[in-house]
């Protein structure tokens, strides 16, 4: 499933999937049996007397007030039809050829007059057909588990595709027991990797395929209706969403910070939890062992209780096992992408405070010329109320330093927050002028920016931006850029340049898209974000992370620049300072390493296809632990440590952590701790740009 509609944030809210049904009960399609075997529990669901109505209500909505007008025509019912189907069953396993055959017929282009009309017919039959092959597959999984899953074959040379996005469906029902069986034989090999014994590999697959079927045996109407609105809303862009009546309630809950949990931000993909985002501040961030993409195969409670395996389990209650009480300690397995590494993250559950989100300082010693020198570092992991103040406090503290060079200010992870205090924040380092344009559904744009008497701070200054850094984060970074006031350095940003708001429907609520973020320059920040004057290597896959990774992406586009004041200074020496940059970091053996481990985790991430071999796989792992283990010790040489012994000893220090992991948990440093490789980096470029100025001031003077 490429997006499903339930994002959680565990710790902030917590979304229960619930929806609402059509206008009058109707006997519901006949399913083809088609072979496949039985689909014991299997009920098909009727829609609901109140769904029709808010069908038509959120049509409504979205042909009156979304950004992007889009026309209810053929065209329209094919890309929804293909939507929902990837909302079901968005690994092509489930739906046999012949029902898509089948549903492709009736409905491909029927979904647009259905929507217009309030009907529903369409959504129960495709819902209730992928309802029942689901069922005939897991009831075969646990069949074939129970004859013993030592008649699985692990040592062949079969391989098995993990990312079947574009892949055909079964032809019919026996090719696709044949895929199950090799995903059955992909997760038993996971499992043993995980140093599992073969009773308690059973129990975990017996356990996630009961937890399946549990959860398909109590689907609800509403839980059909929900994830068709979830398919029609993301047609038009991916922010857009439903929220039914229960939904909503827990929206608002959240939003108030009154649940504890971890700090992240989860959906459901493929029947696993995935990470998606976390929340500055919160356990899961402050841990610096966890990611986005990272899939959760199990929960523990305390420091010792038995894990339960949440594979296809409805991710409402996976939250309810990982949300606890402030204090209490929880337990994850987690695993890579292609399943192939796994490893047990604690955390002690706890609320979000502002204090855990504010902005921090530190110094930044620079070794230049026979002397040190000093940059000022401010951290700031999102835009909360309050943030202009804070980061004005720190500047001040920071210009009480005789020897203070430059500030660098680290961006990197803000998912954005308080757009008034992004504003005020610009007009720190800047007069006052636009910041931002912000063009509706209509055409009509606002500028908008920060009156003040002047900049706070007029010296040197550098902006760090990553994959994560998203929404405020890229309007300020944006807007520094274009007045060339400072230098932007490190991967192109998020590119979240849309902006919502939630409009109340006789039962729910819809959160649509009604304007974009526009630069000072007039080109958008939407989809492609900020790319930097200068780039660092990516820990975060862009093809996985970000706007332009979502379907239905609002496109990029430009408007009509506003009038500000350009200053071309830094632009002019960007070569000069690529060529000392590149110079540099050839010899630089901390930032070298966090390069190599970079490349080497992408690589991993990169992989499509997997042995079924289980000594091959525990070939290519070893491998994997030996050559990061060469690149630690490498680094440590060179920085004139001892060597690790093995890798356990690797794993278990600080270098351990995933070269993600380490970016991603960069906000979280407390006040003198070591910065990063990236962060010193930044530091020296805006040292060259000094000098360079100097230079080009006296080359002019003489």
């Amino acid at each position: 499933m490429r997006k499903l509609a339930l994002l959680f944030l565990i710790a902030l809210f917590v979304f229960a999937q619930t929806g609402c049904a059509a206008d009058s009960p109707a006997d519901p399609e006949p399913v083809p049996d088609a072979g496949g075997g039985t689909a014991e529990g299997y009920s098909p669901l009727v829609p609901e007397d109140n769904q029709g109505e808010i069908d038509r209500e959120i049509v409504k909505q979205l042909q009156q007030n979304h950004y992007n007008k889009v026309e209810l025509n053929d065209a329209f019912s094919e890309k929804f039809f293909n939507a929902y189907l990837d909302e079901l069953d968005g690994t092509r396993g489930v739906f046999l050829q012949s029902d898509i055959d089948r549903l492709r017929d009736k409905y491909e282009h029927a979904l647009d007059d259905e929507l217009k009309q309030g009907q529903t017919r369409a959504a129960f039959d495709i819902y209730n057909t992928y309802q029942k092959r689901r069922i005939q597959i897991d009831q075969w999984a646990l069949d074939r588990i129970e004859q013993g899953i030592d008649s699985l074959n692990i040592d062949d040379d079969e391989s098995f595709e993990i990312d079947r996005e574009n892949a055909p469906w079964p032809a019919n029902a026996a090719e696709r027991e044949a895929l199950w069986t090799k995903q059955l034989e992909n997760q038993l090999i996971n499992l043993r990797l995980n140093d599992l014994d073969e009773a308690e590999v059973e129990k975990r697959l017996t356990q996630r395929y009961s937890n399946e079927l549990k959860q398909l045996r109590q689907t609800e109407p509403m839980d059909a209706f929900s994830a068709y609105m979830d398919a029609y809303t993301h047609s038009y862009d991916p922010h857009t969403d439903y929220f039914s009546p229960r939904r909503s309630e827990d929206f608002n809950i959240d939003m108030n910070l009154q649940l504890q949990g971890i700090g992240a931000e989860l959906r459901s993909k493929n029947g696993y939890a995935e990470l998606v985002r976390l929340i500055p501040g919160g356990p899961a961030a402050k841990s610096g062992k966890l990611k986005p993409t990272d899939q959760i195969i199990a929960v523990g409670q305390g420091e010792s209780g038995e894990f339960t395996d949440v594979v296809g389990m409805r991710l409402d209650e996976t939250v309810q096992l990982i949300r606890g009480e402030k204090g209490s300690t929880v337990r994850l397995q987690i695993s890579s992408q292609d399943g192939s590494q796994t490893k047990t993250v604690v955390l002690v559950r706890d609320k979000i405070e502002l204090k855990d989100q504010a902005a921090r300082k530190q110094i930044i010693k620079i070794e230049r010329g026979g002397q040190t020198v000093d940059v000022g570092l401010i951290t700031l992991p999102s835009f909360y109320n309050g943030t202009a103040k804070d980061v004005k406090n720190l500047v001040d503290e920071l210009k009480k330093n005789e020897d203070l060079a430059g500030i660098v200010l680290d961006l990197r992870n803000n998912g954005g927050g308080a757009l008034g205090e992004a504003m005020k924040l610009t007009g720190l380092f800047m007069n006052s002028v636009p910041v931002v344009q912000i063009r509706d559904a209509d055409g009509n744009v606002q500028v908008l920016g920060d009156r003040n008497d002047g900049p706070l701070y007029d010296g040197p200054l550098a902006v760090m931006v990553n994959r994560l850094s998203a929404s405020a984060s890229e309007i300020v970074a944006g807007a520094l850029q274009d007045y060339g006031r400072a230098i932007v350095l490190g991967g192109q940003t998020f590119g979240k340049g849309t902006v919502q708001t939630l409009m109340p429907l006789s039962e729910g609520q819809i959160k649509l898209t009604q304007a974009k973020f526009y630069r000072v320059s007039g080109e958008s920040t939407q989809d492609r974000g900020v790319t930097p004057d200068l780039t660092f290597p990516a820990a975060i896959d862009p093809s996985k992370i970000g706007e332009s990774a979502l379907p239905n992406a609002l496109p990029w586009d430009r408007i009509k620049p506003t009038t500000f004041p350009y200053s071309d200074e830094i632009v002019q020496l960007l070569d000069t300072l690529k060529r000392g940059h590149s110079l540099r970091i050839e010899n630089d053996p901390d930032y070298q390493y966090r390069v190599d481990r970079i490349r080497l985790a992408r690589q991993q991430s990169e992989k499509t296809r997997v042995s079924l071999n289980l000594e091959e796989r525990r070939a290519e792992q070893e491998t994997l632990k030996q050559q990061s283990l060469k690149l630690a010790n490498v680094h440590r040489k060179a920085t004139g440590e001892q060597p690790f012994e093995n890798y356990a000893a690797f794993e278990e220090s600080e270098e351990g952590e995933d070269p993600q992991e380490q970016e991603l948990s960069a906000h979280t440093l407390e006040t003198g701790d070591e910065v990063d490789a990236y962060q010193t980096e930044s530091a020296r470029i805006l040292l060259d740009l000094v000098e360079a100025f100097i230079r080009e001031k006296q080359s002019a003077a003489s």
